[in-house]
């Protein structure tokens, strides 16, 4: 009979894996999932870019972040993902994403003149930075993107893509979940009684 930790462990490790891999696709650098890439942009129109910035390793989501391959990356998802973008230093620069050639959408409206810096935490918490949330689907994406309004002269962006779990694994997370549940219940009635 499994135990508790076995059946946790295993839980963990399949929403930790769920569904995402990479591999690269012919010109486009691959990137890492859960990882976030920081990038420079030009003048208005102008294609993002990896670059060195000033600040990167600040406070990201999901720990250090690393200085984007030039442009164009590729991701290959087994599963769903999302792909977040964010406008890094001031606010006032908004972008417009592609995924193989198609076209994601834009990022929200930014309100200028506000400046925190490259903690990338703080940027995606303050409503005034342009920012947003596109979903990737299954196989291999090609990300790119550039820069649809510019406030303050060239600058620096970041983001990341996440995988999202197929339902066949939160089904079995949550059926995990029951079974440790029903093993704690069945713990707990099946512990002697002192007698008195």
């Amino acid at each position: 009979m499994k135990t508790i930790s076995s059946v946790i462990a295993a839980t963990a490790l399949m929403v930790s894996v769920a569904g995402v891999s990479t591999s690269a696709q012919a010109g486009a650098p691959t990137i890492a999932v859960n990882t976030w890439y920081t990038g420079q942009f030009g003048s208005a129109g102008s294609p993002l870019t990896g670059g060195d910035i000033f600040g990167v390793g600040v406070t990201p989501p999901f720990g250090t972040a690393t200085v984007a391959p030039t442009s164009a990356w590729t991701v290959d998802l087994t599963s769903p993902g999302e792909l977040i973008v964010t406008d890094l230093e001031a606010s006032g620069d908004q972008f417009t994403l592609y995924n193989n050639g198609v076209l994601l959408g834009t990022t929200s409206v930014p309100t200028d003149g506000t400046y925190v810096g490259y903690d990338i935490s703080s940027v995606l918490s303050n409503p005034v930075f342009s920012h947003g949330t596109f979903a990737l689907p299954t196989g291999l994406d090609t990300i790119t993107g550039n820069l649809t309004n510019l406030t303050v002269g060239e600058g620096d962006f970041a983001f990341a893509v996440t995988g999202v779990p197929e339902p066949a694994t939160w089904a079995m997370t949550i059926a995990g979940m029951g079974l440790m549940g029903a093993m704690l219940r069945r713990r707990r009635h099946a512990a002697p009684v002192a007698a008195v």
